[in-house]
C-alpha cells in the first residue's frame, strides 16, 4: 500500500477544522506540518513514499478522491475550466490564510 502523508497546518484554525472532518471520513495519514517551514504552511501538501509531492488543489483532489462522500467534488474540480479557476481561488485563499497565520503567530 502506498503510504502517503497529507501535510497540513494544525495551528491554522480553518485548516484544522477542515482536516478534522476529513479524518473522520477517511483512513488517510494526516500529519501536522506547522513546524516544518513556510513551504508547508502555505498550502496543503501530499508527500508520497518515493519523495514526490503534490500541493494545493491537486492535494485536495487527492484527499477528496479518498474521503467518503467527496469523490464527486474531485470529479467536478478536475474539469478543465473549473480546475483552473480553483487553482486561482485556492492561491488567493491560501495567501490570505498564510499571512493571517504569520501575523497572529508573532
Amino acid at each position: 500500500m502506498n503510504e502517503s502523508k497529507i501535510l497540513f497546518n494544525e495551528k491554522c484554525s480553518v485548516c484544522n477544522f477542515e482536516i478534522k472532518h476529513y479524518k473522520k471520513r477517511s483512513d488517510l495519514n494526516f500529519v501536522n506540518c506547522s513546524e516544518m517551514g513556510d513551504k508547508y504552511l502555505k498550502k496543503l501538501h501530499v508527500r508520497f513514499e518515493n519523495g514526490t509531492e503534490i500541493s494545493g488543489v491537486d492535494a485536495f483532489v487527492y484527499v477528496w478522491e479518498r474521503t467518503k462522500g467527496y469523490a464527486w467534488i474531485a470529479k467536478i474540480i478536475k474539469l478543465p475550466v473549473i480546475y483552473t479557476l480553483s487553482k486561482i481561488g485556492y492561491a488567493v485563499v491560501a495567501f490570505i490564510l498564510f499571512y493571517k497565520y504569520k501575523l497572529l503567530s508573532k
